[in-house]
């Protein structure tokens, strides 16, 4: 007998950034089938369609007003109510067997509207681990940092109490902190990585002092741009002053600052990576939770890069001369050693 599934998605695939690429290799393990009903959260609904691959259906993304409620209740601010669920499910006929919660800001409305389903969770990031990390005060925050952390550990928390929630994690590093917090905890762990990825023996170092970000600068990504853009590179130029370092992305324009040798470009245009790959990509991740994608994207085009161990959670590569990880308070002196190790060979 055919299971009957009803899967909630927090973006649509097709998209090359990490979000879209993760929810797509989740569609593709899963599988619908027409007997599925299949949402998508969009910032342009379109009507139900009928197909193969399940019913589809598309809801939009929450207001600016709906996402300061959400907060102001204690809740993650993309989280779903139970009623735009039930409005998005208008029309759709008979019960489910299983629930798939593509990100967990949609368990508390999946739970509220079939209170004895079991939800397949996917956690793409597991702030409680990050959390962790963070009151250590080994790594930098910011208020909206901070406050998201808090907000969605606490979600996850419901999560992991829930008897009827499997959760499904990103990295194993990952379950098995889950699994520390909560013995009893129903988790699996999907990895969006191809397995066996290693860095390519073609590798080549940059030929030039160039520091290279590539990707988007969100708020997360921001809190490791902005030490490296304010402290790192200014230290690093100050002994090394033909060192450059150019940024690609949406969001990297606020950072141009030529006079200090910094370039935010904004997206890039073209094929492959910025400068046909010639400079040292840069992964400065202080966050420390989920998997960073951009290092599968660099380690497939054969880039050097250096990033942090938290940059690295879920890879596991040989040492290599041209992938450099360390702790992001070590960079400067890092990345002098370095390139003047290049000038030299």
């Amino acid at each position: 007998m055919t299971t009957r599934r009803l899967m909630l998605f927090p973006c649509e695939t097709g998209r090359q950034d990490g979000y879209s690429i993760a929810v797509g290799a989740d569609v593709a393990r899963l599988a619908p089938g027409p007997e599925d009903v299949v949402l998508f959260r969009t910032h342009q609904p379109s009507p139900p369609r009928s197909t193969p691959a399940g019913q589809i259906r598309t809801f939009g993304m929450p207001s600016a007003a709906r996402k300061a409620w959400n907060i102001l209740s204690g809740r993650p601010p993309f989280e779903l109510e139970a009623e735009r669920l039930r409005a998005c499910l208008a029309g759709v006929d008979g019960p489910f067997e299983e629930l798939f919660s593509g990100e967990i800001f949609f368990y508390r409305a999946l739970r509220q509207l079939y209170p004895d389903v079991r939800i397949y969770a996917r956690s793409h990031n597991f702030y409680s681990l990050a959390r962790c990390r963070q009151l250590l005060g080994h790594h930098p925050t910011s208020l909206r940092h901070a406050l998201n952390l808090a907000l969605y550990s606490k979600l996850e928390m419901e999560l992991l109490a829930d008897r009827k929630v499997t959760l499904i994690f990103i990295t194993e590093e990952e379950l098995a902190f889950a699994r520390l917090l909560s013995p009893r905890v129903r988790g699996e762990c999907w990895p969006v990585i191809p397995a066996g990825l290693a860095a390519s023996p073609n590798l080549k170092p940059p030929t030039v002092p160039r520091l290279v970000f590539f990707g988007t600068a969100a708020s997360h990504t921001t809190l490791g741009l902005d030490i490296l853009a304010q402290k790192i590179f200014p230290a690093l130029r100050a002994n090394l002053p033909g060192a450059e370092f150019h940024l690609f992305g949406h969001g990297t324009e606020p950072y141009h600052d030529p006079a200090q040798g910094i370039q935010g470009h904004g997206r890039f245009v073209g094929e492959g990576l910025p400068f046909g790959g010639d400079g040292l990509f840069v992964v400065p991740d202080v966050h420390g939770c989920g998997i960073k994608l951009k290092v599968a994207d660099l380690l497939k085009a054969g880039a050097p890069f250096i990033s942090t161990p938290l940059g690295m959670s879920g890879y596991h590569l040989a040492p290599h001369p041209h992938i450099l990880v360390e702790d992001l308070e070590d960079w400067a002196m890092a990345l002098e050693r370095y390139f003047r190790a290049q000038a030299s060979s």
